[in-house]
């Protein structure tokens, strides 16, 4: 309690957050009814050597009465983080127990609170996290519990989906979508942006704005990143030895993986393996992405270029877009974002940022490309404003390669 009292005090000069666990084991009393408190005691001696063994950093573990623990958690208190220190417990907890020759099985409940959501003082702490202990209980025990019943679903549902996404790779459930994007001119395709999909055999369809983030916090963004960059640019290959026509394919790349220091030998390793020129692949980056570490962006980008690969910035406008930054980054490309397309033909505002991209990109001698175009009045405004190329469903939808396949075949005779 002493504990609890000083690393309060510090977690609010600090604003952090706490995590207090009652632990409790299921059904115990059955033990001690079976084999007596003498042998009882020593199987809980091993259950909590057991839980040390498996503690974190800045964890502190005290016997409350019989066989109830609370701990406390001070590091990495995030509700992930602690949910899966408690899974952690939990499992190492119900290996096999054997005292003279028998086998015990034990599980336990765990309830979780934090500090301050939960509780700003240890008794509303405690009171919150046995709460939450009781309720794991009444549900049959053997189960981790929040105190906050949404953030033991939403974390639930987050841990599920890390689980399926940690397999989508190997079960092959990944697949790309190609969006043409046309020549505003001359009315041609120039090239695709290739974009990832995830078909899970449970949840059906799942929205890159659902699970990119959770590649991202879990690292998984490198594997699929370099799955995408190899699929995309062998298929862009493949297509060009068809048709007979230089197209490039655009790939959307995140800031962990644009940062992380193996993604030049990444993207070399896709073209060899591809043989795809570099100056056909064009690579998207967001500006929140470039601006998280500027010095060492540049520098990557450089390197990039070097290569003749093409530096796209997606969704220009939407985020710190200066130009002071801009006209020192080495790119190729601005990629307007579709928020200032899409009322164009409405805003006259609108149409006054766009033009203002596009005579900027000129000036600096960069391609533009507008997104989200939905209506031909935009394309024929955007083709006013000297825009160079464009993509959106006015134009073509996003299909698998196989659709875009028999379009581009049947288009070609």
């Amino acid at each position: 309690m002493e504990i609890i009292d000083e690393q309060l005090e510090k977690a609010k000069q600090k604003n952090r957050k706490l995590a207090v666990v009652f632990i409790d084991l299921d059904r115990f009393k059955l033990v001690n009814d079976s084999i007596g408190h003498y042998a009882g005691d020593e199987i809980l001696k091993q259950v909590v050597q057991r839980i040390q063994h498996v503690l974190p950093a800045g964890a502190y573990l005290g016997r409350f009465h019989g066989d109830k623990f609370c701990l406390l958690l001070t590091e990495r208190t995030d509700s992930e983080g602690v949910f899966k220190t408690a899974a952690h417990i939990s499992k190492e907890v119900m290996k096999p127990i054997v005292y003279e020759n028998k086998e015990f099985f034990i599980t336990i409940s765990i309830g979780i609170s934090f500090y301050p959501n939960d509780g700003v003082d240890k008794h509303s702490l405690l009171k919150s996290a046995d709460i939450a202990l009781n309720r794991a209980k009444q549900s049959g025990g053997n189960r981790i519990q929040f105190y906050s019943a949404k953030m033991n679903e939403e974390t639930l549902y987050r841990l599920e989906m890390e689980r399926y996404l940690r397999k989508a790779l190997e079960n092959q459930e990944f697949f790309l979508c190609y969006q043409p994007i046309i020549d505003i001119h001359k009315g041609v395709i120039v090239g695709n942006e290739a974009l990832i999909r995830w078909r899970h055999p449970k949840l059906g369809l799942v929205r890159p704005n659902e699970f990119i983030s959770l590649a991202e916090e879990t690292g998984l963004i490198h594997e699929i990143g370099r799955w995408v960059l190899v699929t995309a640019c062998k298929q862009t290959k493949k297509w060009q030895q068809l048709w007979n026509q230089q197209h490039f394919v655009s790939v959307n790349v995140s800031a962990r993986q644009f940062q992380h220091e193996g993604f030049i030998d990444d993207v070399k390793q896709a073209l060899e393996q591809s043989q795809l020129s570099p100056n056909c692949l064009h690579l998207e980056l967001t500006e929140n992405s470039m601006l998280r570490n500027l010095h060492y962006s540049i520098q990557v980008m450089k390197e990039l270029q070097q290569l003749g690969v093409g530096i796209a910035i997606d969704d220009f406008g939407s985020g710190y877009a200066s130009f002071s930054y801009l006209k020192n980054l080495p790119v190729n490309i601005l990629k307007i974002d579709r928020s200032f397309v899409e009322k164009m033909h409405t805003n006259s505002s609108d149409i006054a940022i766009v033009k203002a991209i596009i005579t900027m990109g000129h000036g600096l001698g960069l391609k533009t490309v507008a997104e989200g175009v939905e209506t031909v009045e935009q394309l024929e405004l955007l083709k006013m404003l000297h825009c160079h190329h464009a993509q959106g469903y006015a134009l073509y939808r996003p299909v698998t390669a196989e659709e875009l396949s028999t379009y581009m075949t049947v288009s070609h005779k």
